[in-house]
C-alpha cells in the first residue's frame, strides 16, 4: 500500500515567502508521479499555487491551507478543486484582541517596523513584528534578530497566557499563527486522514516540528504512531537531497 506524504511549504519546499526553486521544482515534479502527497501550510490556498505553482498543485490529493483551518481535495480524474471544510477565528472580543497585537507590536524593540502587522486568514490570524510590508532584506534581518533573542517565542508565551482559549505558535521566518485550540496542522489526521494513518505509513516534512513551532501538533501525533514518520529539515534544500536519495 502507497505511503502518503504530506509537505510544509515555507522552509520546506520554498525558501520563506517565495516561489520554488525551478530545478527543485522540476525535480520534485517528476518525484511525485506515483505518490500520494498533500501540502500542509499556514499560507491561504492562492499563496500556495503562487509559490509551488500549478502543475505541482495539481498532481496532489489534497491541500491545507492555513494551518489546517481549510482543506481542498482535488476531484478524482480532474483538475477542480472542492472545498471540503473551512473553519472560522473566533475571540471573545475581536476588537480588544486586535488592540492587544497592536500593542505587542509597538511595545517590540526591534528597530524596523514596516506595517501590515497582522493578516486575518481562514481560521487564524498571522502576526509579524516586522510586518508583511518587508522586503526579504528586512525579512532576513529580522529573522536573524529573532534567532537571538527569541522575540517571538517570548510574544508566544505572553499572548498564551491572556488567550488560553487560543493557541499561538512560531511559523514561517519572522510570523506568529494564531488559531482556535486545536484548531492546527493536526487537523490533518485528526480530521481527514485517521483511518489512512491506520493501514499505511504516513511522512510528514516540515521545518518547524518541535514546539513551539507551527508544525508541532502535526509532527508529535505522526511520532507517537507506529505508522508516523517525521522528516525534520532546516531548509528546502534539505527536502531537496532527500528527494533525490529515494
Amino acid at each position: 500500500m502507497k505511503a502518503i506524504y504530506l509537505f510544509d511549504v515555507d522552509g520546506t519546499l520554498t525558501p520563506a515567502k517565495s516561489k520554488m526553486n525551478k530545478t527543485f521544482a522540476k525535480e520534485f515534479q517528476e518525484w511525485q508521479e506515483d505518490k500520494l502527497v498533500y501540502i500542509v501550510s499556514g499560507g491561504s490556498f492562492p499563496r500556495i499555487i503562487e509559490q509551488l505553482g500549478s502543475k505541482i498543485v495539481e498532481n496532489v490529493e489534497g491541500v491545507f491551507a492555513c494551518m489546517g483551518n481549510v482543506y481542498y481535495k482535488r476531484r478524482e480524474q480532474e483538475r477542480e478543486w472542492t472545498l471540503v471544510y473551512e473553519n472560522k477565528f473566533k475571540v471573545l472580543s475581536r476588537k480588544v484582541f486586535f488592540k492587544d497585537l497592536t500593542t505587542v507590536i509597538n511595545e517590540s524593540s526591534y528597530h524596523t517596523k514596516t506595517g501590515r502587522h497582522y493578516e486575518e486568514r481562514t481560521g487564524m490570524v498571522n502576526l509579524s513584528v516586522v510586518g508583511r510590508n518587508a522586503n526579504q532584506e528586512q525579512r532576513s534581518a529580522y529573522e536573524e534578530y529573532d534567532a537571538g533573542l527569541k522575540e517571538r517565542e517570548k510574544i508566544v508565551s505572553k499572548l498564551a497566557y491572556r488567550y488560553p482559549e487560543l493557541d499561538f505558535v512560531v511559523g514561517g521566518a519572522v510570523s506568529i499563527d494564531i488559531f482556535n485550540r486545536g484548531n492546527d496542522k493536526s487537523q490533518v489526521v485528526t480530521r481527514v486522514l485517521k483511518d489512512e494513518l491506520e493501514n499505511r505509513r504516513v511522512k510528514f516534512f516540515g521545518d518547524r516540528t518541535y514546539f513551539p513551532g507551527n508544525d508541532y501538533s502535526l509532527a508529535e501525533i505522526l511520532r507517537n504512531h507506529p505508522n508516523g514518520e517525521v522528516i525534520a529539515v532546516e531548509t528546502w534544500e534539505d527536502t531537496q537531497r532527500w528527494i533525490k536519495e529515494q
